[in-house]
């Protein structure tokens, strides 16, 4: 049997961390919570490579979606990232030269699982490319202080 893959959920709305957490664990992943991109990233460098995928909101208080995401991806750049929002993707969602999925609030189950899937393909492709360095952990990151400003 395959160990449960690891999921950090970041989301300031307790409701739908609880949701996703449900999805996921139905799919026998192991599920850490974060309300805000600054916690959430203490997670990160706490989980380490122990973390499979970021599911994460695109607008909290305390270190936006978005500065989390990068920072998150400067850590582990081969890490799969999932964004969620309320509001529909916004252009400079789609500019950002991290790869991550995306989907809108409200969603169903099968759409955060698929996202989930699409998102680990993804990076697998890219841990695969060989002019990508994706594949090698980042030595330098900007730690939770950059959240905060």
């Amino acid at each position: 049997m395959t160990p449960p893959r690891t999921c950090l959920i970041v989301d300031d709305e307790s409701s739908v961390r609880a949701y996703v957490k449900s999805i996921l664990e139905r799919e026998h992943f192991r599920t850490f919570e974060a309300p805000d991109g600054l916690r959430g990233l203490r997670m990160v460098e706490n989980l380490g490579d122990a973390l499979d995928v970021i599911v994460g909101d695109v607008q909290m208080p305390g270190g936006d979606g978005m500065t989390f995401v990068c920072a998150a991806r400067e850590l582990f750049p081969a890490l799969p990232i999932v964004l969620i929002s309320g509001y529909p993707e916004p252009e400079r969602h789609k500019r950002l030269s991290t790869p991550f999925e995306f989907i809108q609030k409200p969603f169903l189950p099968d759409a955060l699982l698929t996202a989930v899937e699409n998102a680990t393909k993804k990076m697998e492709l890219r841990r695969k490319t060989p002019a990508s360095e994706s594949g090698s952990r980042a030595s330098q990151h900007r730690g939770p202080k950059d959240l905060a400003g």
